[in-house]
């Protein structure tokens, strides 16, 4: 079949792929323009370009693929269908019209659960035991178009949004390519209505829903750490007797409820400092143990590696 791939990030590239390797026609692969990231200011291509030009694929970067001139390339290509992975571009209607059968969309949820930009995050944040990832054609509302295959997969206890991205961007892969080869094969695939039902959403996420509060209970707050771990990272600032520095923190756990002894003292209190099992801190119901952080401006480390760095004891602040 003769396609289209919309694509940026790395979660993109698994299923860039298994359409590649299954013999697929990709005419061109549209992916966001190069960044100028570090200190040098350098374009840095996207993952899906580095992929695409790999597999020696045409490359399109348009500033905005919903721009007129844009559209027309689209339509000039003739391709029989589209596929977007998180491609990161709102694609409006004339966009949608520029396949002979369509887009189809990958979507990191069980739809309609987590609608939205940042669905693996949320669920992790909430506490979710499963999630999953939903292959729909695409219509104009976002995320709302018929389902063509659903699969679910098992959130590991510890997992971080980074890990769990990994296996879905896998498990995607194969149900995109499933439903291309069902398509190409002739099968007409109307999909499933989704329900109308009040479903949890995942809004975008920025640094700021990083900073950690603790006076929520251990459970969310190890949540919103394994949710927020590679981006943008949970946050807070440990107050010593001689500084105040601010750490992300990248691996924690719940601990022991709060003794009588840490009963009195306020959630954010450090209340055992252990460098073999990690700095215990009092939640609001409960604790939390940091087992691993990163200081800011510095490398990430194992909680036992920044006690023995500074001077952090029991009675200390996270504010």
């Amino acid at each position: 079949m003769e396609l289209l791939f919309f694509g940026t990030p790395p979660f993109a590239v698994p299923t860039l792929d298994a359409l590649h390797a299954a013999g697929h026609s990709i005419k061109s692969v549209i992916t966001r323009p190069d960044k100028r990231r570090g200190r040098s200011g350098k374009p840095t291509p996207t993952a899906v370009k580095e992929a695409a030009l790999g597999l020696g694929l045409d490359v399109r970067q348009p500033p905005s693929v919903n721009a007129p001139e844009a559209v027309a390339e689209l339509e000039a290509r003739q391709a029989e269908l589209a596929v977007v992975v998180a491609y990161g571009e709102i694609v409006r209607p004339e966009v949608l019209a520029t396949t002979e059968r369509g887009f189809i969309n990958l979507h990191a949820s069980l739809l309609p659960r987590y609608r939205g930009a940042a669905p693996i995050n949320w669920a992790i944040i909430n506490g979710e035991e499963t999630t999953g990832v939903s292959v729909i054609w695409m219509m104009p509302k976002m995320d709302a178009g018929p389902i063509l295959d659903q699969r679910e997969v098992t959130i590991g206890e510890h997992e971080t949004a980074g890990e769990l991205a990994d296996r879905l961007a896998e498990v995607g892969a194969q149900a995109v390519a499933d439903v291309v080869g069902r398509l190409d094969a002739g099968e007409d695939i109307p999909g499933q209505p989704q329900s109308g039902e009040p479903a949890p959403f995942a809004p975008k996420l920025s640094k700021k829903d990083g900073r950690v509060d603790w006076s929520l209970p251990a459970d969310r707050i190890r949540n919103l750490v394994r949710g927020l771990t590679p981006w943008p990272g949970a946050y807070c600032d440990l107050r010593t007797q001689d500084r105040t520095q601010r750490l992300t923190l990248i691996e924690v756990r719940t601990g022991p409820d709060a003794t009588e002894e840490a009963d009195r003292w306020e959630p954010g209190t450090v209340v055992r400092v252990d460098d073999g099992q990690g700095i215990t801190v009092r939640a609001g119901q409960g604790s939390v143990i940091i087992r691993r952080l990163r200081p800011a401006g510095s490398r990430a480390m194992d909680a036992g590696d920044f006690i023995h760095g500074h001077d952090i004891r029991p009675g200390d602040r996270f504010c």
